[in-house]
């Protein structure tokens, strides 16, 4: 495994607070498992931290006496390992001097905001997207390991793809890959590995079944690799054989289309461009009606993150990002195709994290 940099939570944390002021918010709390590991390296599956002008304190059991402050070291937080009790008075205490308590509004059940009402008297306010947006922008330790997630799943597609002509099952081949890429380094699969064959592969999100691989399939694979909990995203489309003249101009289609997407991910661009450069493309080609989904997603700690590639997207790309550009076409009966690489946004452009071949044929 390739040695990687530490990441630098201090910075992140200054951020934080300095979104909080302009949003006049003068204490902040999430329970998100992916927000508390951003923001201090825990990685515990039960944690609050609470951020404040002047204090930065994580609340978890004793579970995890041991383990929050080995993956928190060096940070300037404080640790109270307790019960549900000694938290609510040290939450308390701690925002005996605020006026509100911003809420990640989009990573928060209902039961949890009733619960705190109960706990804290204090105002509690929505702040949609005050964590994810600082976390659009991947730092260079981050970009490190999205790549370094990115190689292996290139690295363990190039061992077993021409397994797709010995007529595996998708499940067979689902798990063949999945081990490659977990013998290769990954310390788990970013999502449910997709295999979808023949018709099943007019379903975006198809599971891995049982039907067997044929000569004359289109078959669509996408999967990706999980590093130090950063993810990649890929997705390629093989003909077994001969699969005839419309699947092949599907293929030729998306694949050009997946292209042109590409070269249009730039620093200013909308998002909504690259949405359109492939849109356009298959549009010109009678599929565009075949395209049932946005064109791309952020990509980091989560498997889909800000920002997202859409026709009504608004985002404006920025130099850091890394996102997925992924055309598809799926005609039911018929079968699907999708191409998708793992983006980074570059100063003159783009670079692609993942490069695996886009040959097709087996």
């Amino acid at each position: 495994m390739v040695d990687l940099p530490e990441l630098q939570r201090a910075p992140r944390i200054s951020n934080l607070r300095h979104a909080m002021s302009n949003a006049s918010l003068d204490s902040f709390m999430t329970s998100d498992r992916t927000s508390i590991r951003w923001l201090s390296g825990f990685t515990g599956s039960a944690g609050t931290l609470l951020v404040t002008e002047d204090t930065l304190q994580l609340l978890t059991d004793g579970r995890y006496s041991e383990q929050a402050p080995k993956e928190t070291a060096g940070t300037e937080i404080e640790l109270c390992i307790g019960d549900r009790q000694h938290h609510k008075q040290v939450m308390r205490h701690k925002l005996s001097q605020s006026a509100t308590l911003a809420l990640e509004a989009d990573r928060i059940s209902w039961g949890e905001v009733e619960e705190l009402k109960e706990a804290v008297e204090i105002a509690l306010v929505p702040a949609k997207g005050l964590l994810s947006d600082l976390r659009k922008v991947k730092e260079p330790e981050e970009v490190a390991r999205l790549e370094a997630a990115a190689t292996i799943a290139d690295k363990a597609l190039a061992q077993v793809v021409l397994g797709l002509g010995d007529e595996p099952t998708e499940k067979e081949f689902a798990r063949v890959l999945d081990n490659a890429m977990l013998k290769l380094g990954a310390e788990s699969l970013s999502f449910e590995t997709i295999c979808a064959s023949g018709p099943n592969a007019a379903l975006p999100h198809a599971r891995p079944s049982t039907r067997t691989i044929r000569p004359g399939d289109l078959v669509i694979v996408d999967f990706g690799a999980v590093v130090d909990g950063y993810h990649s995203d890929m997705s390629r489309t093989y003909a077994i054989g001969d699969v005839g003249q419309n699947c092949w101009n599907m293929l030729e289609s998306v694949t050009a289309a997946q292209k042109h997407g590409c070269e249009t991910v730039r620093p200013g661009v909308k998002a909504s461009d690259v949405d359109n450069a492939c849109r356009s493309h298959l549009a010109k080609k009678n599929l565009s009606e075949y395209f049932v989904h946005g064109t791309g997603h952020g990509v980091g700690l989560e498997i889909h993150e800000a920002p997202w590639i859409n026709s009504q997207s608004d985002e404006i790309l920025e130099e850091f990002q890394v996102v997925t550009v992924e055309p598809g076409v799926y005609r039911p009966g018929v079968g699907g195709v999708r191409v998708e690489d793992t983006v980074l946004v570059t100063s003159s452009g783009h670079r692609r994290l993942t490069t695996a071949p886009k040959d097709s044929v087996i």
